[in-house]
């Protein structure tokens, strides 16, 4: 079975929660924590998990029973590899508020880590009974995974095709979605896919590059594929991708000398 990239994709879409819910007349406390939280949140963000988590302590304290602050509590502890904190943590907040489902999706997401995908699939299923969830295509996308993983490939591309029916801006889908038309050999298609792929916020990762280069390899368009390796050898060129990419090319290149010397030798 072909290895999945997945350096461009985290499987993990955790959700950082940037608004306090407070409102109308803060006391003093209230005010100290909703700063702690802002402020530890958005070194979460930076991957600063060590100020980070120290913030968001303060926040808890100051407001101990605050589920956006208890959910991101969470996640700093994770980040900090302390991750049954992380879950009593996120866990707290949804006993507190059953409806948090950006809660409930990053618990659903720290089981997947740990590869307990049945826990998962029921947390990722409870959040997609919330209609109005913001973030149910990164849910989608993740039940996607859990189905690669137990082998159900169909199961996968039919979650995945609903991920693009919301959003073509969320490019783990189509990204993934192209590696598993490809190797069913649907090339237009997954052609397609990568293409999706490689545009908006995800231009800026090479592997959907990457792997539309070796579609075109296969397909012996040596000049497609040589124009897709250069990009990421030029446009991200301290990558493993950028190494393996002048791989292909060097190989392409030989090739196609190769190729035209043979030619004009039976001129």
């Amino acid at each position: 079975m072909r290895k999945r990239n997945s350096l461009l994709f985290i499987v993990i879409s955790l959700v950082f929660l940037m608004t306090s819910c407070s409102s109308g007349q803060k006391d003093n406390s209230d005010k100290k924590a909703e700063l702690f939280y802002t402020y530890g949140t958005q070194k979460m963000i930076d991957q600063e998990y060590s100020q980070a988590l120290e913030a968001l302590e303060n926040a808890n304290q100051l407001k101990p029973n605050d589920t956006k602050t208890l959910n991101n509590l969470g996640l700093a502890y994770f980040f900090k590899d302390r991750p049954e904190k992380a879950k009593r943590l996120i866990l707290k907040a949804i006993e507190i508020d059953p409806k948090n489902s950006d809660a409930r999706n990053n618990l659903a997401s720290i089981y997947f880590k740990e590869g307990k995908i049945d826990l998962a699939e029921k947390q990722y299923k409870e959040v997609l009974k919330d209609l109005v969830y913001r973030y149910t295509y990164r849910v989608k996308y993740n039940l996607s995974l859990i189905e690669l993983k137990r082998g159900n490939k169909q199961k996968a591309k039919d979650y995945l095709k609903e991920v693009l029916g919301y959003t073509l801006d969320y490019c783990p889908a189509p990204y993934q979605l192209g590696i598993l038309l490809h190797e069913e050999g649907k090339i237009a298609e997954a052609i397609k896919n990568f293409n999706i792929a490689k545009t908006g916020k995800c231009k800026d990762q090479p592997a959907a590059y990457f792997e539309l280069g070796k579609v075109y390899q296969t397909l012996g368009e040596e000049e497609k594929a040589i124009a897709e390796f250069n990009h990421i050898i030029e446009a991200f060129p301290r990558t493993q991708y950028a190494k393996r990419s002048l791989k292909f090319k060097n190989k392409l290149m030989k090739k196609i000398y190769y190729s035209k010397k043979n030619k004009n030798n039976n001129l």
